[in-house]
């Protein structure tokens, strides 16, 4: 099986577990007066970050590192995290601009999230680590 396979499932794997977070965060500190702008927000970060997500595990897949398995999953949890909060609160600022201490919601949003994907994250990554799906063109290819 191609690696290409692993990486787009644990993409859509990834998107499920962190679109539901964002969309949690965004009712509780918009409200559920705003339930069609967190659906809105929701929807456009999942398109966003799927792709983006994509190419972070094509390139930490092909990055070689001397970092064991743990402190590499927590250097791909810390570049992901910057790269998803940011792109969060830019979309959040975005949709969000008209109200009321958008800049301030959109901010503890991309925060709060931050800590909680970063664990949510790690525990997926180490999920992932422990299944051999689509490795196995991997390990043909480091054999001599």
């Amino acid at each position: 099986m191609d690696s290409r396979v692993r990486h787009i499932t644990k993409s859509v794997t990834w998107r499920i577990i962190a679109s539901a977070t964002t969309f949690s965060l965004t009712l509780a500190f918009f409200g559920k007066a705003e339930l069609a702008m967190a659906s809105w927000l929701t929807a456009i970060e999942t398109s966003v970050k799927i792709v983006i997500y994509y190419f972070h595990e094509r390139i930490w897949f092909k990055l070689s590192t001397n970092l064991n398995s743990k402190m590499r999953h927590i250097a791909k949890a810390l570049t992901w995290r910057i790269i998803a909060s940011g792109t969060t609160f830019i979309l959040a600022l975005l949709l969000f601009g008209g109200h009321d201490d958008a800049l301030e919601k959109a901010t503890w949003i991309a925060l709060i999230e931050s800590i909680l994907k970063m664990a949510f994250y790690y525990a997926h990554e180490e999920f992932w680590y422990r299944i051999n799906l689509g490795l196995d063109d991997r390990q043909k290819e480091s054999t001599p």
